[in-house]
């Protein structure tokens, strides 16, 4: 018999019992659509993490000292000696501050910086403008605003040239700033207040020192040779010797986004696990229904060989059988697996990364499951003699 015969006798024996077929690949269909869908949804963390992450300046990277603060000084030094830095802004800041309009409060961060903190963070003005340096010099009370506190404390009215209550301070403002979403820690970006540094380090915090300062070097390309001339200078200044741990950080966009992805591929990968266990289930709900299928055609296996029909054909017959299940259970849940992911990437926002090569392994690996397990019904099918078969009631 050649395969297209075999074929059509297969795909008609299992059309006569169409609902346990499709049960029967019900685990494969749970298990492949459960792979294309770790699969996509962690494609698409990966890039809206890493888009996330890039809001910290793909070429930016934070300073922080763990004991010694920094002062002004030290920006200028530092700037001075390291010749790739394009940009450099202390940072003076408070995790919450009372915000107040009109009676309207709100909790907000600052942050207290020189104009190059907008351009690390390419961070654009929906309304108004940047602090001058003048303002800086002369410690202005001038505030720009994030979004969030834009919306909740002015509404649909301009808050340009208002005057907000810091802390009870007057602060008027002078910009509002383009929404920046969530960062990847979950905090919202939008709810800071900026304001010059040295209006901060008086007013709000009370101290002219800082422990932490942003820098940028002149492109992406530049990130570590600006990093370890940093490095190398500040542990010069301060005498630390070979073999002493640095006594502060640096922390680059891509040393975040290598950890980010890490954690994501480990838990891709254990979600592929666990997803996999269903194929495995699905696998073994086919080989038991081919058992039982080998033992109700146990009669019409027996005529066929009495005709002519090898062993070889009643083998290869029952393993088309096993496999247009799993392979029908894959395309199945292929399609399931897509139409979830896409409709979970629209609702949350992110891109839809279409991936032929985990649909083509998806379907590939269910085709396997159907082999693997249809095989021994198959052989036990081929292996009756039969005149057994005949006698079979």
């Amino acid at each position: 018999m050649n395969f297209q015969n075999l074929m059509h006798t297969a795909v008609r024996s299992l059309s006569r019992n169409k609902m346990r077929s499709a049960l029967t690949s019900l685990g494969v269909i749970i298990g492949v659509a459960s792979v294309i869908m770790m699969v996509g949804i962690g494609n698409s963390a990966r890039v809206a993490v890493r888009e996330k992450i890039f809001t910290y300046g793909s070429n930016a990277m934070g300073l922080e000292s763990k004991k010694k603060s920094f002062t002004v000084k030290d920006i200028d030094d530092i700037k001075r000696a390291v010749s790739s830095i394009k940009y450099i802004s202390p940072m003076v800041g408070r995790a919450i501050v009372n915000t107040k309009y009109q009676g309207v409060l709100l909790q907000s961060r600052i942050r207290g910086v020189n104009n190059d903190f907008f351009r690390i963070k390419e961070w654009p003005l929906l309304l108004g403008r940047y602090f001058t340096d003048i303002e800086i010099l002369s410690r202005e009370k001038v505030v720009v605003i994030g979004n969030t506190v834009r919306v909740e404390l002015f509404g649909a009215v301009n808050p340009i040239g208002k005057v907000i209550q810091v802390n009870n301070i007057p602060f008027q403002v002078i910009g509002c700033l383009a929404e920046q979403g969530q960062a990847f820690s979950g905090r919202d970006q939008d709810n800071v207040l900026v304001m010059p540094y040295t209006t901060a380090s008086v007013k709000i915090v009370g101290r002219n020192d800082f422990n932490e300062i942003f820098i940028a070097s002149f492109n992406e390309r530049m990130v570590e040779k600006t990093e370890n001339e940093v490095r190398s200078f500040i542990r010069t200044d301060r005498g630390l010797a070979a073999g002493v741990p640095d006594d502060f950080t640096i922390t680059t966009s891509k040393e975040q986004l290598q950890m980010a992805e890490y954690i994501s591929q480990t838990l891709a990968m254990l979600l592929a696990g666990i997803a996999s266990i269903s194929l495995v289930v699905g696998g073994i709900g086919i080989m038991n229904i081919m058992l039982v299928s080998v033992s109700e055609r146990t009669r019409e296996i027996g005529i066929r060989m009495a005709i002519g029909a090898k062993k070889r054909d009643i083998l290869v017959q029952f393993l088309i059988e096993a496999v247009t299940l799993s392979s029908g259970g894959g395309i199945v849940g292929i399609l399931i697996g897509l139409g979830v992911y896409y409709a979970i990437a629209l609702g949350v926002g992110w891109e839809f990364l279409f991936s032929t090569f985990s649909v083509l392994v998806a379907f590939l690996f269910s085709c396997a499951v159907g082999i693997f397990f249809g095989y021994y019904p198959a052989s036990k099918a081929s292996k009756l003699k039969p005149i057994d078969a005949l006698r079979y009631e």
